[in-house]
């Protein structure tokens, strides 16, 4: 599979989850991949595994919050690769999967970790990334949001804010970098993750509710459902699609 043969990709939060399944998918399609995460090891161990099968791939310990070790991330990934076609913007920080917190008492730090790992995060990325991006004929920014962000969602508003803004940065950047032949688009999954297994061990109920609402009455597969589905999109066979949101999420959106 060489879909991607000779481009070059940057992942965040790849060192597990969607973020490690997407980092595969790409790399088993030729991609030259650089895993990006806040924690060292996580990445190492991803790079490690995906090395081991012949993929060309490098970890870098990054939190995006932190723009200086972005700018330096995305450095190290030009002088390694030589260039960057794909931005994958995967990482989010917060109280993700373990606790939920009423609007009247979400603090100003709780909602403000959202959006400093979320859309500053990814902002902080597509800005260090833009020259390598503009120079290449395949340039691709893929962020990503959530079902709760297009819905909403009770006791979850810090989440659902930060989502919502990586909307509007998506649809403001696709109509800016277009002249530069930049795509920009927004993915909104509902896959298996670490968050989604402690939401289910720790609300076992509310857990097979959920569940019942999606149409195809599962998560999707981290692999096969949402990192092949990434390939796809970054791909030149989706090279006239930027601005859209895609919702990744075996229909449940639609009976929300």
């Amino acid at each position: 599979m060489t879909r991607l043969q000779g481009r070059v990709a940057i992942v965040t939060g790849a060192g597990q989850g969607l973020g490690k399944a997407i980092s595969a998918a790409l790399a088993d399609e030729g991609a030259s991949v650089a895993l990006l995460g806040r924690t060292k090891q996580k990445v190492d161990d991803v790079a490690a595994e995906l090395a081991g099968k012949g993929r060309d791939v490098m970890a870098i310990g990054c939190d995006v919050a932190d723009r200086a070790a972005v700018d330096k991330a995305v450095a190290e990934t030009s002088a390694r690769f030589g260039r960057i076609d794909i931005l994958i913007n995967n990482a989010q920080g917060g109280a993700l999967g373990t606790t939920s917190t009423a609007t009247v008492d979400l603090s100003d730090e709780e909602a403000l970790e959202y959006f400093r790992t979320g859309p500053l995060g990814s902002l902080h990325l597509m800005q260090a990334a833009f020259p390598s991006l503009r120079e290449s004929p395949h340039a691709v920014v893929i962020n990503f949001g959530s079902a709760v962000g297009v819905r909403g969602a009770p006791r979850m508003a810090g989440y659902s804010m930060a989502k919502e803004a990586l909307g509007g940065l998506t649809k403001s950047t696709a109509i800016e970098w277009g002249k530069y032949g930049i795509r920009v688009n927004l993915v909104c999954p509902a896959a298996w993750s670490p968050a989604a297994e402690t939401f289910r061990d720790e609300n076992p109920a509310r857990f097979e509710q959920i569940v019942r609402g999606i149409p195809l009455r599962r998560y999707g597969d981290p692999y096969d459902d949402i990192g092949r589905a990434i390939v796809g999109l970054v791909s030149d066979d989706l090279r006239f699609l930027t601005g859209a949101t895609l919702m990744l999420d075996g229909g449940q959106i639609i009976l929300r």
